[in-house]
């Protein structure tokens, strides 16, 4: 404003400033997350007040500051803001990001075993990746993961990891069916006269076996049962199949056939008192 002389009125101009604030990119900050955890957006780790608007370095996969744990790597990330005239200087913030590896329980499974079979560690069965050092429930009879079908009980078995600083526990579970072996029972043998009686070769088998099962070679009966007038003595295979994993089972029984004494049919003749003699044996 500038006074006006004498009679003159004051005369005044104006200046009109405008600060432009600088770029703020926020205060670095640090961040450690399960490999687990849900993806989580950078932006919002920052300390202070960011501005909106800036860009991440490296780039994220996401595209955006989109931070996934399951798949991005731990590192450091630099977001920064970009300065707007007349400003000239940019502004950036750095967050560490460490990445703790969750607990690998593998993937759930199941296993058929034999009652007969040797005994096997649950471990293996389990899908996936699984870490070591887990904890089997109920505990098994061999104190680890190990399972033998002659003394654990079939049923669901839960393989556990711990939790960690800040993952939580993670868990499997493998499902055991325990199969029964086939019984074909014992071997057995028997001797018999060629006129006796047809015989079912099963009950001569000892120590109550399974039915079902299947005589080779076959009998002309086509079944188990044997007549001596016509099959030939020998030995005969009783098989019993196994269901789904478990092998067949044998037993034998041996048959010998005693050919039984023919003497003829009966028969009748007419001699003359002064006949020769005859043999009777030629009568018959």
């Amino acid at each position: 404003t500038v006074a006006g002389p004498n009679a003159c009125p004051d005369e005044s101009a104006t200046v009109t400033v405008s600060v432009q604030a600088e770029p703020d990119a926020g205060e670095d900050s640090s961040l450690t997350v399960c490999s687990s955890d849900p993806a989580i957006d950078l932006f919002t780790i920052l300390g202070g007040t960011p501005d909106t608007g800036g860009t991440w370095s490296p780039a994220l996969p996401s595209g955006t500051g989109v931070f996934d744990p399951s798949t991005d790597n731990a590192g450091v990330y630099t977001y920064t803001v970009a300065p707007t005239a007349p400003c000239t200087n940019s502004d950036s913030a750095t967050i560490t990001i460490t990445v703790e590896q969750a607990p690998d329980a593998g993937n759930d499974a199941s296993v058929v075993i034999c009652e007969n079979d040797p005994s096997v560690d649950l471990f293996t069965i389990l899908g996936g990746t699984p870490d070591v050092g887990g904890v089997w429930t109920p505990a098994l009879n061999s104190g680890t993961g190990v399972f033998d079908p002659a003394q654990d009980a079939e049923g669901t078995y839960t393989y556990t990891l711990p939790a960690t600083s800040i993952c939580p526990e993670d868990t499997a579970t493998v499902n055991v069916t325990i199969e029964t072996p086939p019984f074909a029972g014992d071997d057995g043998n028997i001797a018999l006269c060629s006129n006796d009686n047809t015989i079912d070769l099963f009950t001569l088998l000892g120590n109550n076996p399974d039915n079902g099962g299947t005589w080779s070679p076959a009998l002309t009966s086509g079944t188990g049962v044997f007549d001596p007038s016509i099959d030939p003595q020998g030995t005969y295979t009783y098989t019993v199949a196994g269901a789904a994993v478990c092998a067949d089972d044998t037993a034998e029984v041996f048959v010998q056939v005693e050919q039984a004494p023919f003497a003829g049919n009966d028969a009748s003749e007419l001699l003359c008192a002064d006949s020769a003699a005859v043999d009777l044996f030629s009568l018959l």
